[in-house]
């Protein structure tokens, strides 16, 4: 896995990781209910259960010599040794410690490494946004560009949200945060 160097990477731009992804799930839950089909599991998902808030799903796949787990309240990648989570409802990343994965709901604070360096935290980010950046591009070229301002445009309605930046901004941004991080910029420049 190439890790970039990060010394131009702030706080600032984890904060900015997590509003996008904010975005990026109201985006996943619109492919599941995509009218050609779950877009999820046509990307090699299997839909399971939730282990934690009932009459919703999991959404699984093996990824990186770990797994993927995108639930309504929580999206992460999980490898033998832990992983990187990001919690919806408290809008928070975070490297996870745990030998399970997150229950939604309960989020197992005890997990959550306390006190992470900036690179630590980037480096456990790096296979999720390898699949998100892959997924996106996918998406893009399974749909169209019209798709995905769609639901830029559906998000942008929904009560207490914030829209982030336009798809194929946020993919740009995305990318750089994965490949160059520090030539990062706040998503408000590429807006």
């Amino acid at each position: 896995m190439n890790v970039a160097p990060t010394s131009g990477l702030a706080s600032c731009h984890f904060r900015d990781l997590a509003e996008g992804l904010q975005q990026q799930m109201f985006f996943w839950g619109q492919d599941v209910i995509h009218p050609r089909g779950n877009q999820l599991v046509q990307n090699n998902f299997q839909r399971l259960p939730s282990k934690g808030l009932k009459g919703t799903s999991c959404y699984r796949r093996e990824w990186q010599d770990g797994h993927l787990e995108l639930y309504g309240s929580c999206a992460g990648w999980y490898g033998p040794d832990g992983g990187f989570t990001f919690i919806r409802p408290r809008k928070r990343i975070a490297i996870w410690t745990g030998k399970t994965t997150p229950t939604p709901g309960l989020w197992q604070p005890e997990f959550i490494k306390r006190r992470v360096k900036k690179e630590e935290l980037y480096a456990s980010a790096l296979p999720f946004l390898d699949w998100l950046i892959d997924y996106e591009e996918t998406i893009l070229n399974r749909c169209g560009k019209e798709y995905r301002k769609e639901n830029y445009f559906r998000y942008d309605q929904v009560p207490k949200a914030t829209s982030w930046l336009q798809p194929e901004a946020a993919l740009r941004w995305f990318t750089l945060f994965r490949e160059r991080p520090n030539e990062i910029v706040r998503p408000k420049k590429l807006s």
